[in-house]
């Protein structure tokens, strides 16, 4: 495992506490890289320059994922090998199956001495009693309550409210393109029970009668801040995540709220930046451009346009009536201004 992924432990670290479990944490991550970079864009050709070919994103993940499980599996298998030998720990836990093995050991012990006197037959009995922890470690754990009827409570997860906020029953964010609602509604909620009405500037959610409540149970019914592009807006319900809407704004501009009349967020605390992704691909290219220049910049190293004025005149070197022509290319004997 390369040592130098540590050094990014303490910011990984805060975010995790951040958010307080695994699955947000990784919502965070795959947040980020659709959000600012271009790991989820597909390649359209094979001269375009941004994103991946088709399946490639994926593979890469998966390929992390078995590799990871390799290594855990490698470290485990060397700790307990460790521990083994230093005596922290004894060989390989005995199975159930010995314990039945001294049940026919005691057995045929008493078959043996059947005739023996009852005093060798009262010694059996501390031995048999030796095995009734075994049977109490078979005891399996009470499984948790099933899920009451009712709505849970949004958990506040950064991704789920980026640019918004956390409601009683729904969570927002926004880009300037559009907005994100997440509704967590219970397990067994099928796409069939939901009823959603979206409006060019009104948005109604609400639950079909008898799958929570006896009645229709309304979870969001309001106009909009703001109007939207209804036939470009959707939704879907995600398993485990909950009722997931998307709406296209009609004018790129931060809302401080979905519902009219709900309270606001503040204007001072929305990120004002403009992703990677909503760019377009001039846009983007022209952006890695100048993060190519600056680190290159940062690293004492030539920026992209010096690099295309070196090749030039690298050309030109050995061009037919150049003064340097059959010696070796030295940028140091030219002023080059660029």
């Amino acid at each position: 495992m390369d040592p130098s992924v540590e050094m990014y432990d303490s910011a990984l670290l805060g975010i995790l506490q951040h958010v307080g479990e695994i699955k947000p944490f990784i919502e965070v991550v795959f947040s980020f890289l659709l959000r600012r970079t271009d790991f989820f864009r597909i390649m359209k050709d094979k001269e375009s320059k941004m994103g991946f070919p088709p399946g490639v994103a994926k593979q890469l993940v998966m390929d992390t994922v078995t590799r990871y499980e390799q290594i855990a599996k490698s470290l485990m298998e060397r700790s307990y090998e460790t521990k083994m030998a230093t005596g922290e720990v004894p060989p390989r836990a005995v199975e159930t199956v010995e314990v039945e093995t001294v049940d026919n050991n005691t057995k045929n012990t008493s078959s043996d001495t059947k005739n023996t006197s009852s005093d060798s037959t009262t010694q059996d009995l501390p031995e048999q009693k030796t095995t009734q922890p075994e049977v109490k470690q078979e005891k399996t754990e009470p499984k948790s309550a099933p899920y009451e009827s009712g709505l849970p409570k949004v958990t506040s997860q950064k991704s789920d409210c980026y640019n918004g906020a956390v409601r009683d029953n729904y969570s927002w964010s926004q880009t300037f393109t559009d907005v994100d609602i997440t509704i967590p509604v219970p397990k067994q909620v099928k796409a069939k029970d939901v009823q959603i009405d979206i409006g060019r500037k009104h948005l109604k959610v609400s639950l079909k009668p008898g799958v929570v409540q006896k009645e229709a149970e309304v979870l969001i019914d309001g106009d909009l801040t703001y109007d939207i592009r209804r036939e470009e807006s959707m939704w879907s319900l995600v398993p485990g995540v909950g009722l997931q809407i998307n709406l296209e704004k009609n004018l790129e501009k931060m809302w401080l709220s979905v519902i009219e009349g709900e309270e606001e967020i503040q204007r001072d605390n929305i990120d004002p930046t403009r992703h990677l992704h909503e760019m377009d691909e001039d846009a983007q290219a022209g952006w890695r451009q100048a993060m190519f220049d600056f680190e290159q910049k940062k690293a004492g190293k030539p920026t992209s346009k010096e690099l295309e004025t070196h090749n030039v005149l690298e050309k030109a070197w050995d061009a037919e009536g150049s003064p340097f022509k059959g010696t070796p290319f030295d940028p140091a004997k030219l002023n080059i201004s660029t």
